[in-house]
């Protein structure tokens, strides 16, 4: 289980090239002598490069990978003794995904295929030259994300506030793509089973949509993501296929050329997708345009003009398994203006998905009424005539775990706003407490726990005795679909705004909040990836063990739920998740047969 990475030095081109400037005149002026093609596949392989590997180890030979293949060994030298400065290796990080893509950007708009192209990064000369716009392309990345972001002006809570949106993007940048067992398991649950059941049209609008079948569409994923999301970049031409002839000898031919075409995009393509009208002569240090990562997330592989393709992305690459079939629906005429349908349906599915996750882990063999988990659970109160609607509860009697379930999106445009309240607002939209055009307000996640805890509290002893007579303690937690949410600061934002909605009579010493003589927690901020992480692992620790030892250390939940597990002595009790795997498995087993095995029958 790999943490976040929370802090980090990089470092400026000017540490290393004494006398380059990072503007973007001197950038266009490096990338100009680069030829294109070439340039966007050398970005695709070292973002390959950096998404492999899951500890420190990992990091210092990716870091080390890049360094060989872009600098000389005095540039080399200079990088050292600016990591021996700042004491830590681990901690200094030369190439990064946020910078890698903070590149591509660049390089569509400045580069244009020379002669040679294809084998022009043979020349030391040229790769010392995309070394430099990388550093540089790294002080641009910076420049965008932090801004004046973490000014301290208005305090320490205001300054953390400020800071949500670029400490998001800053671990977007750094990440590494989900665990390919997990992404293919849980994409492949999620659409071909759940997804099915809450929306029933799903597998014919897929088809007519994307043109292959939901089953063709994790096979192809699967496919790619085993054969050509290559950790051995060192290898020349390593993660790169040729889209004419691939599948050819076996009954996927064309279903693979669907797929590929369907997540695939050209330079051209890319460049019309990033900066739109801006043309190359229009002098962008003026007003550059917001970068929206829509188009890499939709279409995360790059094809060249003679066919070659290569995964360029592969965070965006595993994502689309685990959300990208919703987007295809989407497009049918049908469904315009018909988004909240849809997204309805998924959280719907995303609920009943995770429920199950639970029922493993906690299965009904007692007997007992009230069961010790109850998902989807209605429940009346008398005194204030409500039906409380609880996504999913385990209740231990002193002890009550209790869930809310959202799988909801943030808007990209939302997050880096020139106001940051702007963004707070967009979050409280999504999860908490916002007000509609007709001041009518809209509950959502936090909002909803907060309003059952207190509702609970209050009826313990009364309508609501049969249940929680004995409850002492609640344990809130939002459980998310969002794997950012993991990110530093984010789990407070969220606890302050359910203490606030929550209004306890008081708080103790220790953080937790007394209502109506019963002791509530703050609220814990989960992730399915957390969840899934847990349900083999509690095999040999208790799960209100973990919650409770979390809330103990991290009363303020600056740290999360995740960071905390991998930097404890839990991160060595967590295991793979066994159903997952078999999902993993049964998608696998599909793809060998279909295509594989075709193969080596008529090898």
């Amino acid at each position: 289980m790999k943490p976040q990475n929370l802090t980090g030095v990089f470092i400026p081109v000017s540490e290393i090239f004494p006398g380059i400037h990072s503007d973007i005149e001197t950038l266009k002026k490096l990338l100009s002598s680069l030829s294109l093609t070439d340039t966007i596949f050398w970005c695709a392989r070292l973002n390959n490069a950096l998404s492999i590997g899951s500890n420190n180890a990992d990091h210092i030979s990716q870091q080390q990978f890049g360094l060989s293949q872009f600098f000389t060994k005095s540039e080399i030298d200079s990088v050292n003794r600016f990591v021996k400065k700042h004491g830590d290796p681990e901690r200094v990080t030369i190439f990064f995904r946020g910078q890698i893509l903070e590149l591509i950007r660049w390089v569509v708009l400045f580069c244009k295929d020379l002669p040679g192209d294809g084998n022009t990064f043979e020349d030391i000369k040229v790769r010392k030259i995309f070394g430099k716009a990388a550093l540089i392309a790294s002080d641009l990345w910076a420049m965008r994300i932090f801004g004046n972001r973490f000014s301290l002006n208005g305090g320490i809570e205001r300054a953390r506030e400020r800071a949500l949106g670029a400490i998001r993007k800053s671990v977007e940048s750094m990440s590494s793509p989900p665990n390919m067992e997990k992404t293919l398991g849980r994409g492949w649950a999620l659409f071909s089973e759940y997804f099915n059941r809450a929306f029933s049209s799903f597998e014919d609008d897929f088809l007519e949509g994307y043109g292959i079948s939901i089953e063709q569409y994790y096979i192809c994923f699967a496919a790619l993501l085993t054969n050509y999301f290559n950790p051995y970049v060192g290898k020349m031409g390593a993660g790169i296929f040729d889209t004419n002839t691939l599948g050819s000898d076996t009954p996927y031919e064309n279903i693979l050329k669907i797929f590929v075409s369907k997540e695939s995009q050209t330079a051209d393509e890319i460049k019309a997708s990033l900066w739109e009208d801006v043309i190359e002569e229009i002098n962008v240090t003026k007003e550059i345009p917001s970068y929206d990562f829509r188009s890499l997330r939709e279409k995360p592989i790059f094809r060249a003009k003679d066919g070659r393709a290569i995964i360029l992305d592969p965070y965006f690459f595993c994502e689309k398994a685990t959300i990208g079939p919703l987007f295809h629906i989407l497009k049918l005429n049908r469904y315009n203006n018909k988004g909240n349908k849809i997204f309805g349906a998924f959280g719907n599915a995303f609920e009943n998905y995770t429920c199950d996750i639970l029922k493993r882990m906690f299965p009904d063999i007692s007997g007992q009424t009230p069961k010790r988990l109850e998902c989807s659970w209605k429940i009346k109160t008398a005194l204030s005539k409500d039906i409380l609607e609880i996504d999913a509860l385990i209740n231990d009697m002193i002890q009550v775990v209790l869930f809310e379930i959202k799988a909801v999106l943030i808007r990209e445009d939302a997050i880096l706003t020139d106001d940051f309240e702007d963004y707070l607002s967009h979050l409280r939209e999504k999860y908490s407490l916002s007000e509609l055009c007709d001041h009518r307000i809209n509950i959502k996640g936090i909002g909803q726990i907060a309003r059952l805890a207190s509702e609970i509290s209050s009826e313990a002893q009364a309508s609501l005795a049969p249940y929680f007579e004995k409850t002492k303690i609640i344990f809130p937690v939002l459980l998310v679909h969002d794997p950012l949410l993991v990110a530093p600061v984010y789990g407070k934002f969220f606890a302050d705004e359910f203490n606030k909605i929550l209004n306890p009579d008081s708080t103790n010493r220790d953080g937790d909040f007394l209502k109506n003589n019963m002791r509530i927690k703050p609220l814990i901020l989960m992730t399915i990836d957390d969840l899934e992480n847990l349900e083999t692992s509690i095999e040999h620790f208790g799960f209100k063990e973990l919650l409770d030892d979390y809330s103990s250390s991290c009363r303020d939940r600056l740290v999360s739920l995740h960071n905390f597990i991998s930097s404890s002595d839990y991160s060595k009790k967590i295991y793979h998740n066994r159903w997952l795997a078999g999902k993993a498995l049964e998608i696998l087993d599909k793809t060998k047969s279909e295509i594989f095995n075709s193969l080596a029958s008529k090898g």
